[in-house]
């Protein structure tokens, strides 16, 4: 898959000190995110029971709405040094999962609920 090689070169960028910024590392790896929210969202049993009557167009609006929130809160509060960490230690891509899921689900149920 084409995202196996993006990794190394997000690596490198993130080394770099010019990108060590955290909102620097969340504009490059929002779309990544929001590709993987896509993915899982497609696969998932619940989402098609949720948009089995909803028109093509309304659930991709649905779907951008729900993945482009999760890009933007994901990595919220997460330095670049745990994203470089996490592309080598398994223990740490877990720790910065479950973070990203928490931070995403704090910051998209105001904007849903609302």
């Amino acid at each position: 898959m084409k995202l196996k090689f993006l990794w190394p070169v997000l690596a490198v960028s993130l080394i770099n000190p010019a990108c060590a910024d955290t909102s620097m590392t969340q504009k490059a790896l929002k779309p990544l995110i929001e590709y993987q929210c896509g993915q899982e969202l497609k696969d998932s049993k619940v989402w098609k029971m949720g948009t089995y009557f909803m028109a093509e167009a309304n659930k991709q609006h649905l779907q951008q709405k729900v993945c482009g929130c999760v890009g933007e809160h994901a990595l919220e509060g997460v330095p670049a040094k745990t994203l470089l960490k996490a592309t080598v230690d398994e223990e740490t891509k877990k720790e910065l999962t479950r973070k990203a899921i928490a931070n995403s689900l704090k910051g998209c149920m105001g904007e849903f609920i609302n």
